[in-house]
């Protein structure tokens, strides 16, 4: 099979999308569609985070589908090996992983096999972990952990507001409202210094605290394993949309991480991959982060049910909150885990009717 057309749009995914049904939140992502000459497509569907819808949509049509026409979907290394030079001299690294993406969905659904199964499945589901919004008071947090608790998920990640005293008390609330059996979670966004993150981190030490996210900033290494050595939570990082797999190597080697995360939607399905078998060789865990429309979700889930060194899978609350454009979206058992969707590739068949008038005209 050989690629014969390429579509790149931008949509508002999140046009009536509000944070576990509290915060406003803008999120609007970029669908790359790859045909095959046989008819089948391979899709991949990103949250853009701070990149401008219109900035990644040239990016893809100027440096990435000269070398898509044409070219064989098995054919990942020698496609990208262009794209990963030009991300050496500044071309965003969401545009290498959605082509990536892509090519893994159009490549397994010629296959009619799962993503999961062509990297080697090893399980059939994963523990739900809710991605809660920050909240600003005690009472908001724990009404919120038992909201989601109703919903069926057993673990809970939180985010700071970045005022630390409001942080600490929104974290004993949410142990509070959770009882002793729930997991909870919490990300820093990287917005704390080191005196700050140390605080908070004693406070999840003595709340039984599943890990600790991005406590500081990328750059600060050397704060990181610090705090590695301080704390009992493990550390958990760096949600950098900058890193690739290589990157991880030299900090994780040195002691910065207990667990590594990275966003296949964004990253690739390759990179998350690669970072997870580089977390095992090391004795880590690897968490994939997971924002953003259903089938950048599904991107993740794929890579996360063929590997072993991973817990939970994290998903955007309200459920289903961001499943427009597909037919039906991720979903919990009720045991409180994201089973794996029965079809080929992502898994989830994209439904543009949907997003027929989310479209973003980028000129």
């Amino acid at each position: 099979m050989r690629i014969s057309n390429i579509t790149v749009e931008a949509y508002d995914v999140g046009r009536d999308f509000r944070w576990a049904g509290r915060r406003p939140m803008d999120v609007k992502a970029v669908l790359v569609s790859l045909e095959g000459d046989d008819g089948r497509r391979g899709n991949a569907f990103a949250w853009t985070a701070e990149l401008p819808v219109r900035a990644v949509v040239a990016a893809i049509e100027d440096a990435a589908v000269p070398h898509l026409i044409g070219a064989d979907p098995l054919d990942r290394p020698r496609i990208l090996a262009p794209l990963w030079r030009a991300f050496r001299v500044g071309l965003p690294l969401p545009v290498v992983g959605m082509v990536d993406v892509a090519l893994w969905d159009l490549a397994a659904r010629a296959e009619e096999l799962s993503i999961a199964d062509m990297l080697g499945r090893r399980r059939e589901r994963l523990r739900g972990c809710a991605s809660a919004p920050p909240v600003d008071t005690a009472k908001d947090s724990e009404a919120m952990v038992e909201e989601l608790l109703e919903t069926g998920f057993r673990a809970v990640k939180l985010h700071v507001c970045g005022d630390l005293d409001i942080d600490i008390e929104v974290c004993r609330a949410a142990r509070r409202a959770a009882g002793d059996d729930i997991d909870l979670m919490m990300d820093a966004m990287g917005l704390y210094d080191r005196h700050a993150a140390r605080s908070l981190g004693y406070v999840l030490d003595d709340l039984g605290f599943r890990w600790f996210e991005d406590p500081l900033s990328d750059e600060d290494l050397e704060g990181w394993r610090e705090l590695r050595r301080r704390l009992e939570t493990p550390i958990a990082g760096a949600d950098s949309v900058r890193f690739t797999a290589r990157d991880y190597g030299r900090p994780a080697a040195s002691g910065a991480f207990d667990i590594v995360r990275m966003d296949a939607a964004r990253n690739g399905i390759s990179e998350l991959r690669a970072l997870a078998d580089l977390a095992a060789s090391l004795g880590l865990r690897c968490e994939g982060h997971s924002f953003g429309p259903a089938l950048g979700q599904a991107a993740n889930l794929q890579v996360a049910l063929s590997v072993s060194n991973g817990d939970f899978f994290e998903l955007p609350v309200p459920l289903g909150g961001l499943d427009v454009g597909v037919r039906q979206g991720l979903e919990l058992d009720d045991d409180g885990f994201v089973v794996a969707p029965d079809g080929a590739g992502l898994g989830l068949e994209l439904d543009r009717d949907a997003l027929r008038d989310r479209r973003i005209d980028v000129g």
